[in-house]
């Protein structure tokens, strides 16, 4: 650790007291912009301030090794004895306190929980809504990747994104590869048959083929009308369209269960036309959106989980509460945040941002996790908050980007 990073710091946040911003000279010093921020050579460019109240606009230079004419404000510490214009020249000095407390964090110390409970809920909720948008905007990024992938085609891309998140994770990138090789424009003109419909689904994702199936199933899936009859309409279709199917090999993830069922309700989706980017934006309510994503099994998967398993009783045919609020909170809020701003319609970005905080907060170990610190989720929006506070700083060591350490730095300088 060098002075010069320190002192880089507390340039970036604007961390100096008032009373204290005056350069050597004494003249008073306004920050109006404090540039933007050149890690390689540690300086901050464009910078606008205001020396006496005269404007003055360039570079500021962090603890130069040589007099810099040029910069719109030399920064310094005490131990540079570099000459510098007095009058363009900002000396910074911060307490041992201070530059142990910088040290320990740069080494790992995560100052959370001696921090939180010392900052207000206005500045904690201004962060977490700051930390929402990042995790809306980094969802964004995969989603305008698969928006290229699928031919800039919106309805595609949803059915893609909606596959993945199908897989509730472990299974995500088997579900994405499969949705990935189903050509959906010419299934299009077969969609009014929802047979057809699974045959396709089923069939593509290798799951008509014999060896797929347990051998304790297999003897009851293949004397099954319904099964016989997919493997006959998929056998027509294939050759129609020229399919290509996966490896049925993909859905043997340890630890996750079949993926039929899930593959069973995106035909269902799919067939009904239910689930469409212009009916979830023109859902005004949570419920009404819950009532889109809500289609029903039907027919033979509304009571099995596997071809030729045993009927099952009790079982129900609409996607649990809690696997809805994450295809809402994993699908449909980063999609329709996208499309709202590949249109330009603030008001979609905004219903999709209501959405989250009118769901009830996630339950994971995260959350979990911050609620022992005394930092506990309200809503969606919040726990997305916090595991983008988790997941993108805490877990990468970037406390010195975080708000937290900062309010603890500040505290002390």
């Amino acid at each position: 650790m060098s002075k010069r990073e320190i002192l880089h710091y507390i340039w970036k946040y604007t961390m100096v007291p008032h009373d204290k911003l005056h350069t050597l000279s004494g003249k008073n010093i306004e920050i109006i912009n404090p540039g933007e921020e050149d890690c390689n050579n540690r300086i901050f460019r464009n910078a606008h301030i205001k020396i006496e109240g005269n404007e003055r606009t360039g570079n500021i230079n962090i603890e130069p090794a040589e007099r810099d004419d040029n910069a719109a404000l030399c920064i310094i510490s005490p131990d540079n004895i570099c000459a510098t214009d007095p009058d363009a020249t900002l000396h910074i000095e911060t307490s041992k306190q201070f530059e142990d407390e910088f040290l320990a964090i740069t080494c790992g110390k995560q100052p959370c929980e001696e921090t939180i409970s010392t900052i207000d809920n206005l500045h904690i909720n201004s962060y977490l809504s700051r930390l929402l948008i990042e995790r809306i905007e980094d969802k964004g990024r995969r989603i305008t990747a698969t928006h290229t992938l699928s031919d800039k085609r919106w309805e595609e891309t949803l059915f893609r994104t909606l596959a993945r998140n199908f897989g509730f994770g472990i299974q995500g990138d088997a579900f994405e590869k499969w949705a990935s090789i189903l050509d959906l424009t010419a299934l299009g003109k077969h969609r009014d048959n929802l047979m057809q419909i699974e045959a396709v689904f089923f069939g593509q994702a290798g799951l008509l083929e014999s060896d797929s199936i347990p051998e304790y199933y297999r003897v009851e899936a293949e004397r099954t009308p319904y099964y016989t009859e997919l493997k006959k309409e998929y056998k027509f279709l294939s050759a129609k369209f020229n399919l290509q199917q996966a490896d049925h090999t993909i859905w043997r993830v340890c630890g996750t269960g079949t993926p039929h069922l899930r593959i069973a309700r995106l035909a269902a989706m799919y067939h009904k036309s239910t689930v469409s980017l212009s009916s979830i934006a023109e859902c005004d309510t949570l419920d009404e959106l819950k009532r889109v994503l809500q289609t029903p099994l039907t027919g033979y998967w509304s009571n099995r989980t596997h071809f030729g398993g045993t009927t099952t009783t009790g079982k129900p045919e609409t996607i649990s509460t809690k696997h809805l609020h994450l295809l809402i909170i994993n699908t449909i809020v980063p999609i329709l945040y996208s499309y709202g701003k590949h249109r330009k319609d603030t008001a979609l970005c905004n219903k999709a941002e209501d959405h989250l905080h009118l769901l009830p907060p996630e339950d994971n170990s995260i959350i979990r996790g911050w609620a022992k610190m005394g930092l506990h989720a309200n809503c969606a929006a919040d726990s997305q908050a916090l595991i983008q506070l988790k997941k993108e700083y805490c877990n990468k060591k970037r406390c010195l980007d975080c708000q937290f350490a900062y309010r603890h730095l500040k505290n002390i300088l």
